[in-house]
């Protein structure tokens, strides 16, 4: 499946959003997972068709798809013991542009966020905000941990599928799977109102998710003009390839720094060319370490968890959604041990339809 959703690009113009989920099957020439046969225009043209397994045949069109996507038009509604929750897991859904919290471990609905077009990647900062990437606006927004909107930053440049907040300094940076004129970037902000500084690599195309390390080192996943995984990582002013060894990941996922283990995570959604997720811890070197698999509540392989968050004080578990267009098992929202993965510790299938991001706030 896509990676959040499709980009297509017909008679030059825009008509469909973002990528984001890995799709299984099928030839990957298209760039994205799963449509064969599509040759790109000359402007990297009718570049990126995303195959939704539950119907081939859908087209992701405008900064909707034409999918089973059903919004959620009712009030925005949060839980009275919200705020004493000490660790809450927000959960995009793109299939019913709702944000879901959960409490950690438990799983338990805290809350509803609505009246989102299109949200994908999460971050949070050190403070417990949330930063939700609501794609179809072209906007990052910045929520309290209880829910209350606090900043919106605009994205004049392309269509925002992730973020990461630099802890050192409180910088966001936002990541543009691709432009309103070809390759995507990232943007880096220092506070709503200010102009971003504008990051790419002239061998990254698409933009997908991000993290921050120490020194404001900045790693994101994405793809080259060809549809092959790759990693960069960003300074100040540039971009530039990460070289990977010792195994392959096969579509892009979440980027995080282990504090704990001192280490980057790279997650996979298509582990192994298979609909299974997984993560990899990355030596300093760049070689990839074992990986830790993530499977359903029923013990089958996940079949797309798009962005997990490694979580809990000496990062202990990921929090992540599990959108299972395979059918073994129901759509659910999911804990899992780390580093150990298998079936999830705690998981709910209450509410989810399309879980896409995934942020968690600590008090």
């Amino acid at each position: 499946m896509s990676i959040s959703r499709s980009v297509t690009y017909a008679l030059g113009v825009v008509t469909a959003a973002a990528l984001i989920a890995g799709c299984s099957g099928g030839s990957q020439s298209s760039g994205l997972g799963g449509v064969s046969g599509l040759t790109p225009a000359a402007s990297h043209g009718a570049g990126d068709l995303a195959r939704h397994s539950r119907n081939p045949g859908d087209l992701f069109v405008g900064v909707k798809w034409t999918g089973n996507v059903h919004p959620d038009h009712h009030k925005s509604w949060l839980a009275p013991d919200i705020a004493g929750a000490p660790r809450l897991y927000f959960a995009s859904d793109s299939g019913t542009d709702d944000v879901y919290i959960f409490t950690l471990p438990g799983m338990t609905l805290k809350g509803t966020l609505t009246g989102f077009d299109e949200p994908q990647g999460e971050c949070s900062d050190t403070k417990g905000n949330i930063y939700i990437a609501n794609t179809g606006e072209e906007q990052v927004l910045e929520y309290s941990r209880t829910g209350t909107l606090l900043n919106t930053y605009s994205d004049s440049y392309g269509y925002p599928v992730g973020c990461a907040v630099d802890p050192a300094t409180g910088n966001l940076a936002v990541t543009d799977i691709f432009g309103f004129s070809g390759a995507g970037q990232v943007l880096v902000f220092t506070s709503p109102s200010s102009s971003p500084t504008v990051l790419s690599n002239p061998s990254q195309y698409y933009y997908y998710f991000a993290g921050y390390g120490p020194g404001s080192d900045l790693w994101v996943s994405g793809k080259d003009d060809s549809g092959a995984y790759m990693v960069s990582a960003c300074g100040s002013s540039s971009c530039s390839t990460v070289s990977l060894s010792g195994g392959t990941i096969y579509f892009p996922g979440g980027v995080q720094w282990d504090g704990t283990r001192s280490e980057w995570v790279l997650f996979d959604q298509l582990c192994d060319d298979t609909t299974e997720a997984c993560s990899y811890p990355v030596s300093g070197s760049g070689k990839l370490g074992t990986a830790t698999v993530y499977e359903t509540y029923n013990g089958e392989p996940v079949c797309d968890l798009v962005q997990g968050m490694i979580a809990a004080n000496g990062k202990r578990y990921v929090a992540g959604g599990d959108y299972e267009y395979c059918g073994t098992a129901d759509t659910s929202a999911n804990r899992w041990g780390y580093t150990g993965g298998g079936e999830p510790t705690n998981y709910t299938t209450s509410s989810v339809d399309e879980p896409i991001g995934a942020a968690v706030s600590t008090k």
